[in-house]
């Protein structure tokens, strides 16, 4: 296998990388964190997937990329002169995978691409990269080891571990088979028992279908004997239903012929009575029917009464409002000033609250000068107070030192100047206090000349007070305005309202005259006993027609209801219906009845003892027959884990035999390595039990080697290893990769182990070197150089100028 080229989108730190791969020795070179090992990682993530990742696939898109990109890493590779491209991006919706050959698509999708690729290489992830790939300190990885933990080491980057895992799996199944066996041999149960059980249900369920039998025919003689009483019963109850029947209605007929024949008795006396009033009403009628005139008359004066009323009304409102409205014109000539006074009452009052306001400016104003001078004495009068203060303590203290004192000013020596300074202090104290005392009078004078503030506090009180007063006038002027405003509109509307009564008078009817109205009422009273009893004989008279019609009318229908009456009590003596045959024939139907139920309750009893019966037989044949079950199971499961013993036993041999297979195999493809690196030098790479090498030169061991020997005898078992994993996978052995192999070697052994490398050139077409020490740049074939940018927070591979005699012609750079 042959890396051909890796293109890198938004995976992890690289944005957008490309590497093309060339043969020989080539170093991927960079400061620890710039993303060297993140390119192993894309690799094993475009051919493995997920399961070569470090984390998650939540963590592979670039934290730098913007949101919603996708992040993508494709793989082209050559193995066994064909070209293939294994592609892989992930996104929001999920993850996509494809592997091509020669352009053409073998697999798509993520599951697909994983087992393709598995089988094209004839290796697992694991297998893949312990044979490829060497990982850091891994040169000495069984340095610290002793004899059984390299065998164990070297058996498992074999793979042989899966042997291990199968007995061990193998062994546990064998136990989990041992348990259920257990179990199983203690749920058998007692086949006699069983069978006595079975043979006893047989029996039950023998007597109770018996039981069963005699039940069904006593059902049968039940059924017969009140199938035979049925109809005679259900004859017997259509008479008697009938026989009801009529009779009720016999019952009914004659009781309402009782019913009509008082009813037609009482409307008999009712239109005798009614004819009798009719006679009264026709005399009075005749009497009333000459003072018809009159009652019109006496109906067309009691309408004119009732304007009449509201003529009075209209007269007495109108001279109401006439009044009102006199009272109203004077008050209105009494207030004809008002609006003048008002005028005149803001104008006063308006100067006066400018005046007041100018006032207390000039107050305020005096107020605050004031305050502002006596704060200013204070201010200068406690400045110099501590100036004072300040004079004396330094005073005091140059006159405590004394002569050999130093001066304030020039740092010198007082000497005889002692007094000539102590002098200066003194009369600089005496004027400051003058001012002091200077600044007090001024201060008590001020405090104690209020002239010009009494007189402009005197003087705003005369005006606010004169304010007052005018405030006063104002509300007063106001109100008379306000008062005369009130008059007029009242004036306004009381002479409208005068207006529409005048009107609604000359509407009203005229004619009316009190002395007739008096004379015809007077007459209607007497008539109205009259009247009254007239219109009572009008409204009972009413009834006469329907009382005659409703008399004929019952007269008829009792006719009628006597006619059935006789047909009815015919029917009767036809039907022949006995009540004490019915009532017997009632009881036998009923004691068959009773009979019939009481089997079909047995019966059914009986069933359920039919049906118990065979569910315990069947009960017992099911324990029979998972008794069998279980037997054919057991039998099963003991020659189960018989066959798991001989597994077991199987892997294990095998295990060892391979096992034994290894130091040889190992020890001879380590000393072809060994020959190789050292140009032939040494030939023989000897392991021995506790898998320790040792170089054999000329037929003698060399238990003491240099750092530079030990180096190469921990590559070339290294490679050894490799070689093995790959010739067991059938993959040829053309590709190395070294991720900071050099960690823990100094120069001269790192060197060394680079030169080794460059000896296995004609065995490795591709040999790649991840490191971040950059001295090796002048010792490989090509060189690719990554960069973190800490800006960013990307990685990308950057254009290096190494010096033109430590680049080796024909170093591809990428940008």
């Amino acid at each position: 296998m042959k890396l051909v080229r890796l293109e890198m989108t938004n995976f992890r730190q690289h944005l957008s990388t490309v590497i093309d791969f060339t043969d020989g020795v080539t170093g991927i070179i960079g400061p620890n964190g710039a993303g060297k090992t993140t390119i192993l990682e894309a690799i094993a993530w475009a051919l493995y997937g997920s399961p070569a990742l470090r984390g998650n696939n939540d963590t592979v898109r670039s934290t730098a990329a913007p949101g919603g990109s996708r992040a993508s890493v494709a793989l082209i590779f050559e193995l066994g002169g064909a070209n293939y491209k294994v592609s892989r991006s992930l996104d929001s919706s999920g993850g996509q995978a494809s592997l091509e050959a020669e352009g053409r698509t073998l697999h798509s999708g993520t599951r697909e691409v994983n087992a393709g690729v598995a089988r094209l290489l004839g290796m697992d992830y694991q297998a893949f990269f312990t044979s490829f790939f060497t990982a850091q300190k891994e040169l000495e990885f069984m340095a610290a080891m002793d004899g059984r933990a390299r065998a164990a080491a070297i058996s498992r980057m074999l793979g042989y571990d899966r042997l291990i895992k199968a007995r061990e799996q193998a062994n546990a199944e064998r136990i989990a088979i041992s348990k259920a066996v257990d179990s199983l041999e203690k749920q058998l149960g007692d086949p006699k028992e069983i069978k006595q059980r079975k043979k006893d249900a047989q029996s039950t369920l023998a007597q109770a279908k018996r039981r069963l039998e005699e039940a069904e025919s006593s059902r049968k003689s039940a059924q017969q004997s009140l199938d035979r009483l049925k109809p005679l019963k259900e004859a017997s109850d259509q008479k008697s239903q009938r026989y009801q029947e009529l009779s009720h209605r016999l019952e009914l007929d004659r009781a309402e012929i009782t019913r009509e024949q008082s009813r037609i008795a009482e409307l008999e006396d009712e239109v005798a009575d009614l004819k009798a009033k009719n006679e009264e009403f026709e005399r009075l009628k005749a009497k009333l029917t000459g003072f018809r005139a009159q009652k019109e008359e006496l109906k067309r004066l009691s309408a004119l009464q009732r304007f009449e009323g509201q003529r009075q009304g209209l007269i007495s409102r109108i001279d109401d409002l006439e009044n009102e409205l006199k009272d109203l014109r004077k008050r209105e000539s009494n207030c004809g000033n008002a609006k003048e006074a008002q005028v005149r009452a803001e104008t006063a009052l308006k100067a006066a609250e400018a005046l007041l306001a100018e006032t207390d400016r000039k107050l305020r104003e005096s107020r605050e000068a004031r305050i502002a001078t006596l704060h200013s004495l204070d201010a200068q009068i406690g400045q110099l107070q501590g100036h004072a203060a300040e004079i004396a303590a330094k005073r005091a203290q140059i006159e405590q030192a004394g002569a050999e004192g130093t001066c304030p000013t020039c740092e010198r020596p007082l000497a005889d100047e002692l007094p000539t300074v102590l002098a200066n202090f003194d009369s600089q104290a005496a004027e400051i206090s003058s001012k002091i005392a200077s600044l007090a009078e001024q201060k008590t004078k001020l405090e104690k000349d209020r002239g010009e503030l009494a007189a402009l506090e005197k003087r705003r009180e005369t005006v606010a007070a004169e304010l007052e007063k005018l405030r006063v006038e104002k509300s007063n002027a106001d109100r008379r305005a306000d008062d005369l405003e009130s008059i007029r509109d009242q004036i306004k509307a009381k002479s409208e309202q005068a207006r529409t009564l005048r009107a609604q008078l000359e509407e009203l009817p005229t004619g009316f005259n009190e002395k007739r109205f008096q004379e015809l009422q007077a007459l209607d009273e007497s008539l109205q006993p009259d009247y009254q009893r007239g219109h009572e004989l009008k409204g009972e008279l009413e009834r006469l027609p329907k009382a005659e019609k409703d008399l004929a009318e019952r007269r008829d229908f009792i006719a009628a209801r006597k006619q059935e009456v006789a047909e009815c009590e015919a029917s009767l003596a036809d039907l022949g219906f006995s009540q004490q045959e019915h009532e017997r024939l009632a009881r036998d139907f009923q004691d068959a009845s009773a009979s019939l139920n009481a089997a079909m309750v047995a019966l059914e009893r009986e069933r359920g003892e039919v049906k118990t019966a065979s569910a315990i037989l069947s009960k017992v044949e099911e324990e029979e027959a998972s008794y069998k079950a279980r037997v054919e199971e057991l039998n099963a499961k003991r020659s189960e884990r018989l066959h798991l013993d001989t597994v077991a036993r199987a892997f294990d041999e095998l295990r060892t035999e391979l096992n034994t297979r290894i130091r040889p195999e190992l020890q001879d493809t380590a000393s072809e390595f060994l020959s190789q690196m050292t140009d032939g030098r040494y030939n023989t790479l000897e392991i021995d039990d506790a898998y320790r090498a040792v170089i054999v030169d000329d037929g003698e061991r060399k238990p003491v080697i240099s750092g530079g020997e030990d180096d190469v005898v921990n590559l070339a078992l290294r490679l050894a290893v490799s070689q093995m994993i790959a010739d067991r996978a059938g993959q040829s052995f053309s590709l190395l990769v070294l991720d900071e192999v050099f960690g823990s070697l100094d120069d001269s052994r790192r060197d060394n182990v680079v030169s080794l490398l460059q000896n296995l050139k004609n065995r490795f077409e591709q040999i790649i070197l991840i490191t971040h020490v950059e001295s090796i740049h002048d010792a490989v074939d090509n060189c690719v150089w990554v960069e973190f940018d800490e800006k960013t927070k990307t990685s990308r591979l950057a254009e290096r100028s190494v010096g033109l005699d430590a680049v080796p012609a024909g170093i591809p750079v990428w940008a």
